[in-house]
């Protein structure tokens, strides 16, 4: 059997976590529910203060300069 890329890996654990998820809800050890108007609020605002960068921004980290190796 050939070797599977990494995002065909990724694929299959996926593909078996959504796999239990859906037994667990069968038997009723897991229940999903609809979010409250409380929480849906709570969780917009959450979203909101970590908002994300501007498209083509970098991150903090890839902006610093490194010191030279002499130094570290």
């Amino acid at each position: 059997m050939p070797t599977k890329t990494q995002r065909e890996r990724e694929a299959e654990q996926r593909r078996q976590k959504l796999e239990r998820i859906r037994e667990q809800v069968d038997q009723g050890s897991l229940v999903i529910r609809k979010m409250s108007d409380a929480e849906r609020e709570r969780w917009a605002r959450h979203r909101a203060d970590r908002e994300d960068p501007p498209a083509g921004a970098k991150p903090a980290r890839a902006r610093r300069r490194r010191p030279p190796l002499s130094s570290r």
